[in-house]
């Protein structure tokens, strides 16, 4: 019997695999223990849950063929030399999650102007009762460090809002979203230079690691506002951190960390020191930016098709 691992916080309804299939289905991960226990029996693993496969872990996956990450970016969740020294094959589910992570970070720009985080903090600690009145999404500057999907669908919805003053930076020139929404050009230095709202949607890689740095960051507003909803590793963490200590008022939301799931130990045991930072510098979560119920329904359904299609060749 075929058996296929599943990971994942959502429900995988009954029958959707033929008779000689057994699915193991762990919801929520806990630990690499957790998933070594059944790995060297299974033959093909969907990906969803927060888990990185390790060259660790595929040491016990002797019977494993296939992997389907559940996502856009491969490498963020399986070490991909490995997987290819090994023979297995790997595949994603991409640009499935466009309009659930915009609208996600177009939530977390209006609740970073409007003080949410550290409106929260002092709250609780009775510090501060703060009303400041926060921008227009027309009135902001917003730069987007890359102009795939995401990015490009970010650029319209706040093209609809009446925001006519947008930046880009990418590897290669989008003219007809410059045509139809105004965007404009610029290098990375200019951009950050300018804008108010610095939005990251970057496929992260050995190429894009540290894109933005000190020297990036040196020109910035001392009251920017970062949105890093691609892999934590394109910014700088020494950098960010100096860039942060040194501007009471600028801001970073990262939606991932630069150690995830089991190697995160907390502020307390952070080799960035990032964490200890207060919230109304930097704000981090555990991956929620594409987490829409049924968001997620669909990326698993595909991922099952991608599954059966890898599986028949």
């Amino acid at each position: 019997m075929r058996k296929v691992l599943v990971t994942g916080d959502f429900d995988v309804g009954g029958h959707l695999f033929p008779d000689d299939v057994e699915v193991v289905h762990i919801r929520c991960p806990v630990d690499e223990q957790q998933i070594m226990d059944v790995l060297p029996y299974v033959h093909d693993y969907i990906l969803g849950g927060p888990e990185y496969l390790s060259s660790h872990l595929m040491e016990v996956a002797v019977r494993l063929e296939n992997v389907v990450v559940m996502g856009t970016s491969i490498s963020s969740f399986v070490d991909m030399e490995c997987a290819t020294k090994k023979g297995i094959k790997l595949a994603n589910t991409p640009s499935m999650n466009v309009q659930a992570v915009t609208e996600f970070t177009l939530a977390m720009i209006t609740v970073s102007l409007a003080k949410v985080f550290e409106s929260v903090e002092n709250v609780k600690e009775g510090a501060g009762w703060i009303q400041t009145p926060r921008l227009s999404l027309s009135k902001l500057r917003v730069g987007f460090v890359g102009m795939g999907a995401i990015a490009s669908e970010m650029a319209h919805q706040l093209h609809l809002r009446e925001c006519t003053t947008m930046y880009y930076w990418s590897r290669s020139r989008r003219v007809g979203l410059e045509t139809s929404l105004g965007l404009r050009y610029a290098t990375l230095v200019e951009m950050v230079n300018t804008v108010d709202i610095l939005c990251i949607h970057l496929k992260g890689c050995a190429e894009t690691y540290n894109l933005i740095d000190e020297f990036i960051l040196a020109g910035a507003s001392t009251k920017l506002k970062i949105l890093n909803m691609s892999n934590p590793k394109i910014i700088c963490p020494a950098a960010l951190k100096k860039y942060l200590q040194n501007n009471a008022d600028a801001f970073c939301f990262i939606d991932g960390y630069y150690n995830e799931w089991v190697d995160n130990k907390g502020q307390h045991s952070d080799p960035y020191g990032l964490l200890s930072l207060p919230a109304k510098n930097l704000v981090v979560t555990s991956h929620l930016a594409g987490q829409e119920q049924e968001v997620v329904n669909s990326i698993f359904m595909q991922a099952k098709r991608t599954l059966e299609l890898a599986i028949e060749r």
